[in-house]
């Protein structure tokens, strides 16, 4: 048996606390601070002031079968569904590098 190891206990999600400064609710105190940190540096910017689509949602009526790792190998049909778009949402979006 080694000695000096501890096991880790296994631990969740990072659960963020939200912060507000200036009206505005940040996500977590990173952004506070990159925000805080652009503002000292004159760079005027928004924070999730845009959300981009990326690709569009569209129906995918192809039949595609796939093998399942459930220890069966059954083949499932995983096609013939509806795939919803995927969209982007910066945190900062800096008004000098917005192109209309």
């Amino acid at each position: 048996m080694k000695r000096g190891f501890r096991r880790s206990k296994k631990r969740g999600p990072v659960v963020s606390k939200k912060v507000t400064y200036d009206g505005i609710r940040f996500a977590s105190g990173l952004e506070k601070y990159m925000y805080l940190a652009l503002k000292e540096a004159k760079i005027v910017a928004r924070y999730e002031g845009e959300t981009y689509v990326l690709q569009d949602s569209f129906e995918f009526n192809n039949e595609s079968y796939e093998r399942q790792a459930n220890g069966k190998g059954q083949m499932i049909n995983r096609g013939q569904k509806k795939i919803q778009n995927i969209k982007y949402t910066p945190d900062f979006v800096s008004d000098s590098f917005i192109i209309e």
